[in-house]
């Protein structure tokens, strides 16, 4: 699967559109269009061959502009939108929007935090199910399930196809009510059969913390 980086940003901007106004087929479609036409416009990311863990240097990072320290084998890149990508309306519901994301040989994770206004309130089914549908835009014969059995925390099971090649999606979505509320995500890629990315996905959710956030992913 090519420029899964992109894909996470159409995510959360999807999100973003849905929640900030009605319009959401008209501004997901608009923030893919703006993410692809970026996409055109840039390198390719490498291919490179599958995930392995030979070599990798685990580390703690601190996403930027985020309340998020998580483990990883590798530096994750700054994917945040940038001001024109950003839906009408969002400015209302959110005052940032910060992705910073991984991907290594099919191996992928994308970390994520919404700052909300507080002038609209949500709960857990309705983010983590909304961010689903936004990346079920993207890959349609992505299926998924949300265990919500916390007001504040949702877990993501899936799988999808891409290119002929099956991945597994899991991860988190938890909802800080609390001043300053915040809205986090955290969401691997995986491909099956590849045992090291399966390790490595567990691990980063695993050593994942959110400050002032008593949640976690497991």
């Amino acid at each position: 699967m090519t420029n899964k980086l992109n894909l996470f940003l159409v995510v959360f901007l999807c999100l973003a559109s849905a929640l900030a106004c009605s319009k959401f087929t008209e501004l997901a479609k608009n923030a893919a269009n703006s993410v692809e036409k970026e996409t055109k416009d840039s390198p390719k990311l490498p291919s490179g061959g599958p995930f392995t863990l030979e070599g990798k240097d685990w580390k703690f990072y601190d996403i930027s502009g985020t309340d998020i320290k998580i483990e990883l084998p590798g530096e994750p890149k700054d994917k945040s939108p940038k001001p024109e990508q950003l839906p009408p309306g969002y400015k209302e519901i959110f005052s940032a929007m910060h992705i910073s994301a991984l991907d290594d040989g099919g191996f992928s994770v994308a970390a994520s935090q919404l700052d909300p206004t507080g002038k609209r309130k949500f709960t857990i089914k309705e983010l983590a199910d909304t961010s689903m549908m936004a990346m079920k835009r993207q890959l349609p014969d992505l299926k998924y399930t949300l265990d919500t059995s916390s007001d504040t925390k949702a877990k993501y099971t899936g799988s999808f196809t891409k290119n002929g090649k099956d991945y597994e999606v899991g991860g988190c979505c938890l909802y800080k009510k609390t001043d300053p509320s915040r809205v986090w995500a955290i969401i691997t890629f995986v491909p099956n059969g590849n045992a090291d990315a399966r390790t490595a996905a567990d691990r980063a959710l695993k050593n994942v913390t959110f400050s002032g956030g008593t949640d976690t992913c497991n």
